[in-house]
């Protein structure tokens, strides 16, 4: 019973929380609010000496302009013309005396609302039109002054009319001004938006037509030439290994394909690489002949995953520098350094054996852009990286920012 109880309460909190949202229901507020005031204060409505038909006469005006703002946000021009109407029948039966009566808060709102939704030309027209039942509603006040009384009267309705007049219509065209802006900026928005959408996707598509489908062949002849090389057990265990690499290599271009074409660049679980991948790593790098050894000095802590990432990118490029450049027979370190900041050494001594044709093998292999691009990760970070000779080998070094996490992945030991 309670727990019905309780549906029911929330169910009628969300009928009042959807009537008072209800724009018929704000109007007729806003409406009520203008008229009330001007009955009381414009007008002789509980005036003594108000005969009865003067009391009539100022109910039905403030009916009919009562009805009109209801409608003032679908028919804006409109109830503007019947509010200023009302205005100035108003201010005209009083100049005649024949009424006392001069309403302006409702002629305020129409004036705000067209302001607010038209163009200036429109606007300044009916801000016009709208100093016209104000300068009646003072020369009607006046007349009921003589002598010395007429200037200051003359210059305390002038001073209330006419700056109010001309605030009410500034904030309209503020609040115009205000929202253009806001929907320019979310066109641009959008627009930068479908931009790098249409950029990533034509990423995807070129890194697949010209990566995808080369790795694919390599992968392919790779997995022939292991079948028809069993007479040879060394050669069908690298082409095993080139297989795997491929595979692996194909695996992660397609989750990289997969984000450039989502519109959300999320990182999927089991594609990121930290620290803690090191070690295989390595043992890849050592397949090809280096002998590449690890050093980790200090008490590792846990990091966050993406300084984990850079740092693995960091290493990763230079160990395949070294395999592709120094080659078989280099020796290399990989120093890491626990301090106020990750430290991060890799250096070789350059004394290996080049591939045949290094020169032509290491351009072919390289895109020019792995140390430009280990530059700009270690820089997101505000890390320092470092990359020159180092005798007669190569030395890559960089300093990355430890912030710690509970999450992160485990680090070497």
């Amino acid at each position: 019973m309670a727990a019905v109880a309780q549906e029911r309460g929330q169910a009628r909190r969300q009928g009042a929380a959807r009537w008072l949202q209800s724009v018929w229901v704000q109007d007729t507020a806003v409406a009520v609010m203008a008229v009330i005031p001007e009955l009381l204060y414009f007008g002789t409505l509980i005036d003594p000496e108000a005969d009865t038909r003067q009391r009539i006469g100022m109910l039905l005006l403030a009916l009919a302009e009562a009805l009109a703002l209801v409608m003032r946000r679908r028919r804006p021009l409109a109830v503007f013309a019947v509010v200023w109407a009302i205005a100035f029948t108003s201010d005209l039966l009083s100049w005649a005396n024949a009424l006392d009566y001069t309403p302006c808060f409702g002629l305020y709102i129409a004036l705000y609302t067209v302001a607010s939704q038209y163009r200036l030309r429109v606007a300044a027209t009916v801000l016009v039109a709208a100093l016209v039942p104000m300068g009646m509603a003072i020369a009607e006040t006046i007349g009921d002054y003589e002598g010395p009384q007429t200037v200051p009267v003359l210059v305390s309705n002038i001073a209330f009319y006419v700056p109010a007049t001309l605030v009410v219509w500034g904030f309209a065209r503020w609040s115009l001004a205000t929202r253009t802006a806001a929907a320019r900026h979310r066109e641009e928005v959008a627009e930068a938006r479908l931009r790098v959408t249409q950029e990533r996707v034509r990423i995807a598509r070129e890194l697949h037509d010209i990566v995808a489908n080369a790795v694919a062949v390599i992968v392919m002849r790779a997995e022939t030439a292991r079948a028809t090389a069993l007479e040879d057990p060394a050669r069908a265990d690298a082409f095993a290994h080139i297989e795997a690499l491929g595979r692996q290599t194909m695996a992660e271009l397609r989750h990289m394909l997969r984000l450039l074409r989502s519109s959300e660049a999320a990182v999927e679980e089991g594609y990121t690489h930290g620290l803690g991948d090191l070690e295989r790593l390595l043992a890849d790098v050592r397949k090809a002949g280096v002998r590449i050894s690890l050093e980790v000095r200090g008490t590792p802590v846990r990091i966050d995953d993406s300084v984990g990432q850079t740092a693995y990118r960091l290493i990763q490029e230079a160990a395949t520098n070294i395999t592709k450049h120094a080659g078989p027979g280099t020796r290399a370190v990989v120093r890491i350094t626990w301090d106020q900041a990750l430290l991060i050494e890799v250096v070789d001594d350059g004394a290996g054996r080049p591939p045949d044709g290094e020169s032509e093998v290491g351009r072919g292999l390289s895109t020019g852009h792995g140390l430009l691009g280990l530059r700009e990760r270690v820089a997101l970070y505000g890390g320092l990286l470092s990359a020159e000779p180092y005798g007669p080998g190569f030395r890559v070094a960089a300093a990355l920012p430890v912030s710690t996490a509970s999450g992160a992945a485990p680090v070497p030991r």
